[in-house]
């Protein structure tokens, strides 16, 4: 009876062990799967905008280059990835044309896109090099894209505090290349080339001279703002 005792308290200390290994390595295996990555970005940018509505129908197209920074969140399951992505860039703008209280505006300035994607990446079994495994992915794209003139304009209430920024909707593809190392803890490099369409939802021209305290002056729906861009992607997995 003693014997039995003994072996059974022996044999629950070894499924308790067990388990808790287990339980471990599933955590670890969960942990491992998740990864942030960020990097710098390149971008050309090409839009037709009235960027105000007005009678006659008028389009100007624009287009211009500009840098930025990526950011990304994912979980990884063998050769699909469930990913957020999302894109600041930064550029400048010659000759920006709209209507202001009847009026049209022309000045230079520059604008500001944040850009948020859910993204699913398939990565394929093509290894190059040995070192580069290549993946594509797609997905549902909501941005703001944000204008700012540097001067203020002559013979119209419109002054480079002010900011006219479109809610966008669209659509992104990518592909691109991410180093093969056994351990993320390595921070694998990645670079990557993609494509994002946007036409615009909704229009907001804003007070910004007191940085405090943003006045909303005008907000409306808009199908005025459309365009795309191309964009260059290197950074490194963090964690």
């Amino acid at each position: 009876m003693k014997t039995l005792k003994t072996i059974t308290s022996f044999l629950l200390t070894m499924l308790i062990a067990l388990s808790s290994v287990r339980a471990e390595s599933n955590k670890h295996s969960v942990e491992d799967n998740f990864n942030i990555k960020a990097g710098i970005s390149i971008n050309k940018i090409y839009f037709k905008t009235s960027f105000i509505p007005i009678n006659e129908k008028r389009e100007d197209q624009t287009e211009s280059s500009g840098i930025g920074f990526n950011t990304s969140v994912g979980y990884k399951w063998n050769n699909w990835e469930l990913m957020v992505g999302s894109d600041v860039l930064f550029g400048t703008l010659k000759d920006m044309t709209f209507e202001v209280n009847s009026n049209d505006i022309t000045g230079n300035g520059h604008y500001r896109i944040f850009a948020l994607s859910p993204l699913v990446r398939y990565y394929t079994p093509y290894i190059i090099y040995n070192r580069w495994n290549l993946f594509v992915d797609a997905g549902p794209t909501w941005s703001l894209h944000t204008f700012t003139l540097n001067n203020d304009l002559s013979g119209a209430n419109f002054s480079s505090k002010k900011r006219i920024s479109f809610e966008n909707r669209g659509g992104s593809i990518n592909i691109g290349f991410e180093e093969v190392v056994p351990f993320k803890e390595t921070h694998p490099t990645f670079f990557e080339i993609g494509y994002s369409y946007m036409r615009s939802h909704k229009i907001f021209i804003v007070d910004a001279s007191d940085f405090k305290d943003v006045i909303t002056l005008q907000k409306d729906n808009s199908t005025d703002f459309r365009g795309h861009y191309f964009i260059f992607r290197f950074g490194i997995t963090l964690f």
